[in-house]
Protein backbone atom coordinates (compact mmCIF):
# COMPACT_ATOMS: atom_id res chain seq x y z
CA UNK A 1 0.00 0.00 0.00
CA UNK A 2 1.66 3.12 -0.99
CA UNK A 3 0.38 5.56 1.90
CA UNK A 4 2.32 2.97 4.17
CA UNK A 5 5.60 4.60 2.87
CA UNK A 6 4.20 8.74 3.59
CA UNK A 7 2.02 8.23 6.48
CA UNK A 8 0.69 6.77 9.37
CA UNK A 9 -2.73 6.83 8.87
CA UNK A 10 -4.91 7.01 6.30
CA UNK A 11 -8.96 7.37 5.23
CA UNK A 12 -10.10 3.89 3.87
CA UNK A 13 -13.61 5.01 3.07
CA UNK A 14 -16.10 7.95 2.34
CA UNK A 15 -17.34 9.95 4.21
CA UNK A 16 -19.68 8.84 7.59
CA UNK A 17 -22.73 10.27 8.57
CA UNK A 18 -24.89 9.63 11.68
CA UNK A 19 -27.24 7.29 9.81
CA UNK A 20 -27.47 3.36 9.91
CA UNK A 21 -26.75 2.78 5.74
CA UNK A 22 -23.80 5.03 6.36
CA UNK A 23 -23.09 2.77 9.74
CA UNK A 24 -22.91 -0.40 7.52
CA UNK A 25 -21.22 0.72 4.21
CA UNK A 26 -18.36 1.52 6.38
CA UNK A 27 -18.32 -1.47 8.33
CA UNK A 28 -18.39 -3.56 5.13
CA UNK A 29 -15.68 -1.11 3.77
CA UNK A 30 -13.12 -2.12 6.72
CA UNK A 31 -14.37 -5.73 6.53
CA UNK A 32 -13.52 -5.88 2.79
CA UNK A 33 -9.91 -4.47 3.26
CA UNK A 34 -7.69 -7.86 2.58
CA UNK A 35 -5.27 -9.19 5.39
CA UNK A 36 -2.46 -8.14 4.11
CA UNK A 37 -3.28 -4.38 4.05
CA UNK A 38 -4.90 -4.73 7.60
CA UNK A 39 -3.79 -1.62 10.11
CA UNK A 40 -0.67 -2.12 12.16
CA UNK A 41 1.99 0.04 13.79
CA UNK A 42 2.52 2.86 11.70
CA UNK A 43 0.12 2.29 9.38
CA UNK A 44 -3.53 2.22 10.29
CA UNK A 45 -6.60 2.43 8.27
CA UNK A 46 -9.04 5.44 8.96
CA UNK A 47 -12.51 4.62 9.01
CA UNK A 48 -13.49 8.41 9.52
CA UNK A 49 -14.71 10.55 12.70
CA UNK A 50 -17.72 8.82 14.58
CA UNK A 51 -20.84 10.20 15.10
CA UNK A 52 -21.38 8.18 18.42
CA UNK A 53 -24.40 10.04 20.25
CA UNK A 54 -24.01 13.31 18.18
CA UNK A 55 -28.13 13.88 17.55
CA UNK A 56 -28.75 15.44 20.81
CA UNK A 57 -26.81 18.26 19.83
CA UNK A 58 -26.83 18.81 15.95
CA UNK A 59 -29.11 18.04 13.43
CA UNK A 60 -27.46 16.55 10.59
CA UNK A 61 -24.11 16.16 9.08
CA UNK A 62 -23.05 16.37 5.42
CA UNK A 63 -26.43 17.48 4.88
CA UNK A 64 -27.84 13.81 6.08
CA UNK A 65 -30.86 13.99 8.63
CA UNK A 66 -29.52 12.06 11.67
CA UNK A 67 -31.22 8.67 13.18
CA UNK A 68 -28.68 6.04 14.66
CA UNK A 69 -30.34 4.52 17.38
CA UNK A 70 -28.53 4.06 20.90
CA UNK A 71 -27.49 0.34 19.59
CA UNK A 72 -26.01 1.49 16.16
CA UNK A 73 -24.08 3.75 17.89
CA UNK A 74 -22.57 0.93 20.30
CA UNK A 75 -22.12 -1.23 16.92
CA UNK A 76 -20.27 1.72 15.53
CA UNK A 77 -18.23 2.31 18.18
CA UNK A 78 -17.62 -1.30 18.63
CA UNK A 79 -16.45 -2.02 15.13
CA UNK A 80 -13.61 1.40 14.64
CA UNK A 81 -12.34 0.01 17.85
CA UNK A 82 -11.93 -3.67 16.55
CA UNK A 83 -10.79 -2.55 13.37
CA UNK A 84 -8.19 -0.57 14.77
CA UNK A 85 -9.23 2.86 13.34
CA UNK A 86 -8.34 6.19 14.88
CA UNK A 87 -11.14 6.81 17.24
CA UNK A 88 -12.02 10.61 16.84
CA UNK A 89 -15.50 11.93 17.54
CA UNK A 90 -17.31 14.92 15.32
CA UNK A 91 -19.92 16.31 17.84
CA UNK A 92 -20.20 19.47 19.95
CA UNK A 93 -18.77 19.50 23.38
CA UNK A 94 -19.59 23.05 24.88
CA UNK A 95 -23.08 24.14 25.63
CA UNK A 96 -23.55 27.88 25.17
CA UNK A 97 -26.24 30.26 26.26
CA UNK A 98 -26.57 33.85 25.59
CA UNK A 99 -27.96 35.53 28.41
CA UNK A 100 -28.92 39.51 27.54
CA UNK A 101 -25.66 39.61 25.52
CA UNK A 102 -23.69 37.75 28.19
CA UNK A 103 -22.44 34.42 26.57
CA UNK A 104 -21.74 31.32 29.08
CA UNK A 105 -20.63 27.84 27.93
CA UNK A 106 -20.23 24.55 29.47
CA UNK A 107 -18.29 21.01 29.06
CA UNK A 108 -22.06 18.74 28.08
CA UNK A 109 -21.62 15.24 26.80
CA UNK A 110 -25.02 13.43 26.56
CA UNK A 111 -25.28 10.53 29.12
CA UNK A 112 -25.28 8.02 25.76
CA UNK A 113 -22.19 9.48 24.98
CA UNK A 114 -20.51 9.45 28.25
CA UNK A 115 -21.29 5.61 28.16
CA UNK A 116 -19.79 5.07 24.79
CA UNK A 117 -17.17 6.86 24.26
CA UNK A 118 -15.81 6.26 28.15
CA UNK A 119 -15.60 2.90 27.56
CA UNK A 120 -11.93 2.03 28.65
CA UNK A 121 -12.49 -1.83 28.29
CA UNK A 122 -13.52 -1.63 24.19
CA UNK A 123 -11.33 1.71 23.95
CA UNK A 124 -8.55 -0.71 25.34
CA UNK A 125 -9.48 -2.99 22.16
CA UNK A 126 -8.43 -0.01 19.68
CA UNK A 127 -5.27 1.15 21.22
CA UNK A 128 -3.25 -2.49 21.44
CA UNK A 129 -0.46 -2.38 18.34
CA UNK A 130 -1.65 -5.69 16.96
CA UNK A 131 -2.99 -5.27 13.07
CA UNK A 132 -6.88 -4.65 13.30
CA UNK A 133 -9.85 -7.14 13.39
CA UNK A 134 -11.24 -8.63 10.58
CA UNK A 135 -14.38 -10.81 9.99
CA UNK A 136 -13.11 -14.94 10.51
CA UNK A 137 -14.48 -15.69 7.59
CA UNK A 138 -14.09 -14.12 4.35
CA UNK A 139 -17.29 -12.38 2.75
CA UNK A 140 -19.21 -12.94 6.05
CA UNK A 141 -19.16 -9.76 8.14
CA UNK A 142 -21.29 -11.35 11.40
CA UNK A 143 -17.96 -12.87 13.37
CA UNK A 144 -15.01 -10.79 13.84
CA UNK A 145 -11.38 -11.05 16.17
CA UNK A 146 -8.55 -9.11 16.57
CA UNK A 147 -6.16 -11.39 18.25
CA UNK A 148 -4.62 -9.12 20.98
CA UNK A 149 -0.90 -7.97 22.27
CA UNK A 150 -1.34 -10.32 25.51
CA UNK A 151 -3.31 -13.44 23.73
CA UNK A 152 -6.39 -12.82 24.54
CA UNK A 153 -9.10 -12.44 21.46
CA UNK A 154 -11.45 -9.40 20.95
CA UNK A 155 -14.28 -10.43 18.91
CA UNK A 156 -17.75 -8.96 17.41
CA UNK A 157 -20.61 -10.48 17.15
CA UNK A 158 -22.37 -8.13 14.53
CA UNK A 159 -25.57 -8.39 13.08
CA UNK A 160 -25.74 -5.42 9.77
CA UNK A 161 -28.91 -7.38 9.06
CA UNK A 162 -32.88 -5.93 9.80
CA UNK A 163 -33.81 -9.04 11.40
CA UNK A 164 -32.25 -11.02 14.25
CA UNK A 165 -29.74 -13.22 13.66
CA UNK A 166 -28.05 -16.10 15.66
CA UNK A 167 -24.23 -15.82 16.34
CA UNK A 168 -21.25 -17.74 17.97
CA UNK A 169 -17.64 -18.14 17.15
CA UNK A 170 -16.12 -21.56 17.32
CA UNK A 171 -12.47 -21.23 18.85
CA UNK A 172 -10.97 -23.35 16.19
CA UNK A 173 -11.66 -20.73 14.05
CA UNK A 174 -9.45 -17.95 15.63
CA UNK A 175 -6.89 -19.97 15.44
CA UNK A 176 -6.94 -22.12 18.55
CA UNK A 177 -6.66 -26.35 18.79
CA UNK A 178 -9.79 -28.14 19.84
CA UNK A 179 -10.35 -28.58 22.96
CA UNK A 180 -9.23 -25.35 24.14
CA UNK A 181 -11.35 -23.38 27.05
CA UNK A 182 -11.41 -19.52 27.20
CA UNK A 183 -12.68 -17.15 29.95
CA UNK A 184 -14.79 -14.68 28.41
CA UNK A 185 -15.50 -10.86 29.00
CA UNK A 186 -18.47 -8.93 28.15
CA UNK A 187 -16.96 -5.03 26.93
CA UNK A 188 -20.19 -3.46 27.12
CA UNK A 189 -21.98 -5.30 30.27
CA UNK A 190 -18.45 -5.25 31.88
CA UNK A 191 -19.27 -8.22 33.26
CA UNK A 192 -17.35 -12.38 32.95
CA UNK A 193 -19.28 -14.59 31.66
CA UNK A 194 -17.55 -17.61 32.76
CA UNK A 195 -15.61 -20.52 31.02
CA UNK A 196 -16.28 -21.58 27.59
CA UNK A 197 -15.10 -24.68 25.35
CA UNK A 198 -14.45 -25.09 21.94
CA UNK A 199 -17.29 -22.24 21.69
CA UNK A 200 -18.76 -19.13 22.73
CA UNK A 201 -21.49 -19.00 23.57
CA UNK A 202 -22.44 -22.72 24.48
CA UNK A 203 -25.25 -22.28 21.86
CA UNK A 204 -25.81 -19.60 19.33
CA UNK A 205 -26.81 -16.10 20.99
CA UNK A 206 -29.74 -14.01 19.50
CA UNK A 207 -28.25 -10.25 18.27
CA UNK A 208 -30.71 -7.97 17.52
CA UNK A 209 -30.95 -6.16 14.17
CA UNK A 210 -27.75 -3.62 14.01
CA UNK A 211 -26.49 -4.81 17.62
CA UNK A 212 -23.02 -6.10 18.26
CA UNK A 213 -21.87 -8.67 21.11
CA UNK A 214 -17.81 -7.48 21.98
CA UNK A 215 -16.16 -9.84 23.90
CA UNK A 216 -12.86 -10.48 25.18
CA UNK A 217 -11.73 -13.87 25.10
CA UNK A 218 -8.77 -14.95 27.23
CA UNK A 219 -7.27 -18.83 27.07
CA UNK A 220 -7.89 -20.81 30.45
Amino acid sequence: MWANEIGQAWRATGDHTATWASTAEIITASGLIPAQYSGRPYGWNDLDMQETGGAEQWAHANGKQANNRATEYITEFSMWAISASPLQITTRIMNCTNTTGVVTCKGWLSDLQKQIMLNTEVIAINQDVTPQGRPIVEGDFSVWARHLSDGSIAVALLNLKDEPVNLLVEFMNLGWPAGQSATVRDLWAHADLGTFKDQYPSTPITVAPHETHLVRLTPS
